[in-house]
């Protein structure tokens, strides 16, 4: 949750941006996910301001988990919106990229979870000088 929790919550923040302020949504929600994203949209529809929404729907966006989102970045969020998964798996995963033409992987790590560094040079030594 600490970690990849953020960038799953952009799933819900762009899909309330879509559904408040009209803003059109690149990246529709995995079906898995849907049912959480719809009821995260109807809390968002309650936030205030009225006129800025979108500045409770934001507030620690890519940063941290606000409370009242937790019940909604679900596990299978996680899952479906981030690189969450075992490091073997991770490592494949990049593989996949490095081996479709992808030459960067960029990574985020949020405050209080800087040890992730380790976690991801842990893959990246997996490529040895290929990067």
């Amino acid at each position: 949750m600490a970690q990849a929790g953020p960038r799953a919550a952009v799933v819900l923040h762009r899909a309330a941006d879509e559904a408040i302020a009209g803003l059109p949504n690149s990246t529709p929600p995995h079906p898995l996910v849907a049912e959480a994203v719809r009821a995260y949209v109807e809390l968002a529809k309650t936030f205030k301001p009225d006129d800025a929404k979108y500045l409770n729907n934001h507030r620690g966006h890519l940063m941290f988990v606000k409370p009242e989102e937790r019940p909604y970045v679900t596990a299978d969020l996680i899952r479906t919106t981030s690189f969450t998964a075992t490091e073997p798996v991770l490592t494949e995963r990049v593989k996949a990229l490095r081996d479709a033409g992808y030459t960067q992987f960029t990574v985020q790590i949020v405050p209080g979870q800087e040890q992730a560094i380790e976690d991801w040079a842990r893959i990246k030594r997996a490529f040895g000088d290929q990067g």
